[in-house]
């Protein structure tokens, strides 16, 4: 086996046949929806930090605004000040790459898996641990043939549009199209909502003119019309793709989309108690100002005329 094999694939066929040989019925979709259920929990914190990074990035787009107007064209200065403002509001620009990383591997391992099961039934016994194979349930799975479906209805084994015949198999197809669907809205769910719904034709005009626009209106409504390109991308991908992979897309979107309804809404609650401590950190602190002056100031000794000191020394 290649360090691939041994690092990413064989783990996780083993994951998914543990799964499998465990589920009364042994039932492959669902094995496939636990698999993915159990790998978006286990990047909670990386969701997380992502999430986080996210939003503050958003929300600073009226600073690097700022900042582009300020460099005036001089692109390193405008590096140099976006850097600085970055460190010191803790962000990573280049933050969000991280999930990329570490899902595509994710991806690619579990289309090696589909394709192992499906191709030839050989390769359990192959890539299971020998752990594995003494426990009854695996054991057992691993004798017998894996059934490929869904609940016994939908083939996961086949695809949308057949890649001989062109057929179309149209619970593929419609898993697809909800796969897609729920892209969109895993995507348009982290979008910044504008205040004014403007066309990014009229802004444009608005800038030609030689009218002050905001720029974090343009960037925000550029990202509203790419937010269409990744569910055209996930249809066209699970047209195409084994059923199984499908579903993982369906079931990965879909434990998404609550991950970030929960983490946003967790973020701005946490926001909001980190802002009430700020501001009783403030008031208690000013607070102590007022009381400390008038104390100092009785604590002050009285200046001391010339004249009696004089006084004192020759009393001495």
């Amino acid at each position: 086996m290649s360090p691939f094999d041994l690092i990413l694939i064989q783990p996780i066929f083993n994951v998914l046949i543990v799964i499998y040989g465990l589920l009364p019925g042994h039932d492959y979709g669902l094995a496939l929806i636990i698999f993915t259920i159990l790998t978006r929990l286990a990047m909670w914190p990386m969701v997380k930090r992502q999430l986080h990074q996210t939003k503050v990035m958003r929300e600073l787009q009226p600073e690097l605004a700022k900042i582009k107007a300020k460099a005036k064209g001089n692109k390193q200065l405008e590096s140099r000040l976006m850097l600085e403002l970055y460190r010191e509001k803790g962000v990573n620009p280049f933050g969000s790459i991280g999930m990329l990383i570490v899902q595509l591997p994710i991806f690619i391992a579990l289309f090696a898996v589909v394709k192992l099961i499906a191709e030839n039934h050989a390769n359990i016994a192959k890539f299971t641990y020998d752990f594995f194979e003494s426990i009854p349930a695996i054991k057992g799975a691993i004798a017998t043939h894996v059934d490929q479906t869904l609940f016994g209805v939908i083939d996961l084994a086949k695809h949308a549009v057949m890649p001989n015949s062109g057929d179309i198999y149209w619970p593929l197809m419609v898993l697809a199209v909800v796969a897609a669907a729920l892209q969109f809205y895993q995507s348009k769910q982290l979008l910044p909502q504008p205040k004014e719904k403007r066309k990014l034709r009229d802004i444009l005009k608005e800038q030609a003119a030689g009218k002050e626009v905001d720029q974090a209106e343009i960037s925000a409504l550029m990202t509203g019309k790419m937010v269409w390109l990744f569910p055209a991308l996930t249809f066209l991908l699970s047209v195409y793709l084994q059923g199984a992979l499908v579903l993982y897309l369906v079931v990965s979107s879909a434990v998404a989309i609550f991950q970030q309804a929960r983490i946003l809404s967790n973020d701005e609650s946490e926001l909001e108690k980190l802002s009430e401590k700020t501001k009783t950190k403030v008031k208690k602190a000013v607070q102590a100002e007022v009381v400390e002056k008038p104390a100092v100031a009785a604590n002050k000794k009285k200046p001391v005329k010339k004249g009696a000191t004089k006084a004192k020394k020759k009393r001495s």
